[in-house]
């Protein structure tokens, strides 16, 4: 079955040895591309070897599948190690990256079926198929956006980081606690006491999205045949999303609880690796979702800068813009 073993062959843990791209006047889809690859082509090869190596011994076909998909990502991030900063480079490599996000999620997809119609074992949690599948699907989303130029409103966009990323951090918080040893009971109520407030600020955020953005609590009714169809007359007629003062704070307030979950990540992956904690969490893992809430930390900063430029509700149709 093979071990949780750094995925790069280098240092264990080792954070991204490649730096962004620095040439002047480099245009914002040449960075966010890169930024966006830089960091969850990594998360996917990690995501396919921790699915492997939750599966059943006897389940040879998936494990295979899972096998082939880390050594897909892990070509990908060579790749994108070599590749020119040009935007036609990155609109390519955009392609073929999407392409073998299709895959992932269709690899996911069908792991989390048979999970969940209760015809596999092995260690896997559904709800953590699912939580990967996601990220898979956005990180699908953004780099769709990048390649068509889909502006999103900056509420929105706002609103859904941050819904994102604060169910994101609160699963890691449950997930945490399931895996520490049940001995560390100081550990697990930190644990379940910082998912209680992730939930808690993800409730709010969906309150905010109803009052700002009505439009997509229109989308969550309609059914899934008409996704990326035309509309049928009088849907899509709704206010035009709308930025609030409110949202600077809502924004700062879940980037301090995201640094809260980040520091106790910190302090877990030392405890971790110097084995003075009780748990099956392996180093590698840790890591990951330390990486993760870093990455959550610069999206929401990103959104905050973009935020207090714009304090007035009306600005808003000039503060459409997208990744």
């Amino acid at each position: 079955m093979g071990s949780y073993e750094n995925t790069d062959g280098d240092q264990r843990y080792e954070r991204q040895s490649y730096q962004r791209p620095s040439k002047p006047g480099a245009d914002n889809f040449v960075r966010e591309s890169f930024r966006q690859n830089n960091f969850w082509l990594r998360i996917m090869q990690e995501h396919a070897l921790f699915i492997r190596l939750g599966l059943p011994c006897d389940e040879v076909k998936l494990i295979r599948e899972a096998e082939k998909l880390q050594e897909l990502f892990k070509g990908l991030r060579a790749e994108l190690r070599r590749l020119p900063q040009k935007p036609e480079a990155f609109r390519a490599f955009n392609d073929e990256v999407i392409e073998a996000l299709g895959k992932i999620i269709d690899y996911k997809s069908t792991v989390l079926e048979r999970l969940i119609t209760c015809n596999l074992g092995g260690s896997n949690l559904p709800l953590l198929i699912d939580h990967i599948r996601r990220e898979a699907i956005r990180f699908r989303v953004i780099l769709l956006r990048l390649q068509n130029g889909i502006r999103v409103p900056l509420a929105e966009q706002a609103l859904q980081e941050e819904i994102f990323w604060l169910r994101i951090m609160g699963e890691h918080a449950h997930f945490i606690a399931h895996l520490l040893d049940p001995s560390e009971r100081p550990l697990v109520k930190q644990s379940v006491l910082l998912a209680k407030s992730f939930e808690t600020l993800r409730l709010q955020a969906e309150d905010l999205e109803s009052m700002e953005v009505p439009r997509a609590f229109e989308n969550w009714l309609l059914p899934e045949k008409l996704a990326g169809c035309p509309l049928p007359p009088r849907f899509g007629d709704l206010p035009k999303p709308l930025l609030i003062p409110r949202l600077l704070r809502f924004n700062e307030e879940v980037i301090d609880l995201t640094k809260e979950i980040r520091d106790f990540k910190e302090v877990a992956l030392q405890l971790i690796e110097a084995c003075q904690v009780l748990s099956i969490i392996p180093p590698l893992l840790a890591d990951h979702v330390l990486r993760e809430a870093e990455m959550a930390l610069e999206d929401l900063r990103i959104i905050g800068r973009k935020i207090s430029k714009f304090d007035q509700p009306q600005e808003e149709d000039r503060a459409g813009i997208g990744y």
